[in-house]
């Protein structure tokens, strides 16, 4: 089953069980699907991994913020978002794995700025980490 008819069934599932914290962050991420598939963005498992990692990325930011404000009701409604979205996610991999990766790709570029090897590596993972990820472990290896 791929990932945004599962996301479809969930949402029948959260509608029966009236769980409206899931339901409502399910919308959201196939609202945000629709838009792309409007766009005429082609809608693979990657590009819905895509979308599910930048939702991640905001709840993070958000539940930041909220932690800022001292604004606990929130920070704990953005976390349990999180949590559902995380649960659509593949895992990422570990950092050891990361690092022989990134050195892979490292040796494979001619040209060995960091830009360049960024693009490549990003490329190369496919999504396996975060960016801030891939950035900070990079930054290590370049120096």
């Amino acid at each position: 089953m791929s990932t945004i008819e599962k996301l479809k069934e969930d949402l029948k599932t959260y509608m029966k069980a009236k769980d409206m914290v899931s339901l409502n962050t399910v919308r959201g991420i196939l609202n945000e699907i629709n838009i792309r598939e409007m766009k005429n963005i082609k809608i693979t498992d990657e590009e819905v991994i895509k979308v599910l990692r930048s939702e991640a990325k905001k709840r993070k930011e958000s539940i930041e913020t909220f932690e800022k404000a001292g604004r606990t009701d929130l920070t704990e409604k953005e976390s349990k978002e999180l949590k559902i979205i995380e649960g659509y996610l593949p895992a990422e991999i570990s950092d050891e794995e990361l690092t022989a990766k990134l050195k892979e790709v490292v040796a494979s570029c001619e040209d060995k700025s960091f830009g360049v090897v960024m693009k490549a590596s990003i490329a190369a993972l496919k999504g396996a980490a975060d960016g801030k990820r891939i950035s900070a472990i990079l930054k290590q290896i370049l120096q």
